[in-house]
């Protein structure tokens, strides 16, 4: 009996887990969204200067992508919900406060 409840624990445990991993976003996707978005103007000789992801914090990141500007509202319109937390998920990856920075970009 102990051992068909400890089992069952373990997999409601992986299910809860990993709908939320789901959720928060897919750093990968995130970078696919980055090079296809926001490489279109942030790169060497763009309409806009560089990004350098690891200048910022992850709440940082997490207030910039909340933050629906003039300059961004063409590429942020265009973007589903899940392509958003995606980006964010890829920002925050190379954050200042993150706790292993590899590189950027």
């Amino acid at each position: 009996m102990k051992t068909v409840l400890s089992v069952l624990l373990c997999l409601v445990l992986v299910v809860v887990f990993s709908g939320n991993a789901m959720a928060a976003g897919n750093w990968r996707k995130g970078k696919k969204v980055y090079r296809k978005e926001c490489m279109n103007c942030h790169k060497r000789g763009g309409e806009a200067k560089r990004l350098k992801l690891n200048r910022r914090t992850k709440n940082d990141w997490a207030k910039f992508c909340k933050t629906n500007d003039d300059k961004h509202a063409p590429v942020w319109s265009k973007l589903t919900e899940k392509q958003k937390k995606d980006l964010l998920k890829y920002l925050q990856k190379y954050a200042k406060d993150d706790k292993q920075i590899l590189g950027c970009g």
